[in-house]
């Protein structure tokens, strides 16, 4: 009688203590009372009819079950709060017996002496451990970084443990080694999350601080574009007034041509407002304000949305600034000739398209393939980290870079193109918008 009320502790510590950690309140629902007595009968089966102890291992999904069903089957709550639950109850109860032994001195515990020590652990669980708030403790380890963190924290424990133990054997099983490879395969396996889990946070991290950098960029082209607006009137006057100063229709014609086009490269850069990424887009403005600023004729087309290419925009902005800098540098060194930068970056279909071309010399295929080469450069030694850096990324994330020298409009130009396959550079954009 004195066993079976222990047990019935046992379970009760393990019910309520599953509960605390879920915020509920103890129900004796149909899968409550069900529990009950499914885990009460392989206990007794265990205890009254002989059956060998690893019996009771049955119980454990038999908990996880009760778990699911109880309280609905979300992975994470269910794995995170089965393991507290066995931490918790396991660890009231070593406690309890542990001040026991120091306070009688008693090698062998006997019935009422277990009676006692699962009914203060039951009083423990029943009192005191609603106090400690266990929900928000589980909801604060169910955070994915907090899972990895105290998953492998267990799984060193269990492996130093079983080292330890196993020095101490005169024969170590198959069972043992198995235990010990499994906690070695799952420490690494934790590690490499955690590796993952880190890398993305700094993915995040970063992108922020793009949004926060070229937030900046967006705000300036947004307010220059409010500036133009209140100037549009007087544009409008001035071109009518062209009819009472010329005498001829060619010359009238000719005139507001070029009134045209000086005030359409002035706000040339405003329809980037139309496209997509902000980070991507406040990006490209600012490059190309400082392109402009430095004499070189910039053409571009760009047509993207949010531009989701399995690359992050700021693995973009460092792939496209990485082309566009080699691009005004080559530029800036050359000592003569037209100086012309064209960008292109779009999207159609599931496929997309960046490329970077500017006005160079001819170079052969060969001296091409030596850009991407490490620490090569023609700026002087230790300079040639962008390209290479570039090409890196794209081998990253599986994409295509092409690079070759070709004539547009009786021009020689040098071109780097970014594209999804080998495939996609079958098609070919030349033309500009702007």
């Amino acid at each position: 009688m004195i066993t079976n009320i222990c047990l019935l502790l046992e379970i009760l510590s393990i019910v309520f203590c599953l509960h605390h950690l879920y915020g509920e309140k103890v129900t004796l629902d149909i899968k409550t009372v069900s529990y009950l007595a499914i885990h009460m009968i392989i206990l007794t089966a265990v205890n009254y009819y002989s059956l060998p102890q690893t019996y009771t291992l049955i119980t454990y999904p038999v908990i996880a079950v009760y778990c699911g069903a109880k309280f609905g089957f979300k992975i994470k709550p269910l794995v995170v709060n089965y393991i507290l639950n066995v931490a918790i109850t396991s660890s009231v109860q070593f406690i309890v017996l542990f001040v026991f032994y120091m306070i009688f001195r008693a090698q062998v515990i006997g019935p009422v002496g277990s009676l006692m020590v699962n009914g203060i652990a039951f009083i423990i669980v029943l009192v005191i451990l609603p106090m400690c708030r266990l929900d928000k403790f589980s909801s604060f380890l169910q955070d994915k970084d907090r899972i990895y963190i105290v998953a492998l924290c267990i799984s060193i424990v269990v492996a130093g443990y079983c080292l330890v133990v196993y020095k101490r054997m005169d024969s170590v099983g198959l069972f043992q080694n198995a235990i010990l490879f499994a906690s070695f395969i799952f420490i690494c396996f934790l590690v490499y999350q955690l590796g993952k889990s880190k890398v993305k946070a700094k993915e995040i991290e970063t992108e922020l601080k793009m949004h926060k950098l070229y937030a900046d960029s967006i705000q300036s082209m947004i307010d220059n574009i409010r500036m133009r607006q209140h100037e549009f009137n007087n544009h409008i006057n001035t071109m009518k007034g062209f009819c009472y100063m010329y005498n001829t229709y060619e010359e009238l014609v000719n005139a507001q041509a070029d009134y045209y086009e000086a005030i359409k490269g002035e706000s040339r850069f405003n329809k980037l407002l139309k496209t997509g990424n902000p980070v991507i887009i406040g990006f490209l403005y600012a490059k190309f304000m400082e392109i402009e600023k430095l004499g070189i004729d910039l053409s571009f087309k760009i047509s993207i949305s949010e531009f989701d290419i399995g690359m992050p925009a700021y693995k973009v902005v460092e792939v496209v600034g990485n082309l566009i800098r080699n691009a005004v540098e080559a530029l800036e060194k050359a000592q003569d000739g037209e100086k012309k930068i064209f960008v292109l970056m779009v999207e159609y279909d599931d496929e997309f398209e960046i490329e970077v071309r500017n006005t160079s010399r001819y170079f052969a295929p060969d001296e091409i393939a030596l850009f991407y080469k490490k620490g090569y450069s023609q700026k002087g030694e230790n300079r040639g980290l962008g390209l290479y850096n570039m090409k890196s990324t794209c081998d990253e994330y599986g994409f295509y870079v092409s690079s070759i020298c070709e004539t547009i409009d009786n021009r020689n130009w040098i071109s780097f193109r970014i594209l999804k396959n080998e495939k996609a550079a079958e098609r070919r954009v030349v033309e500009s918008e702007a």
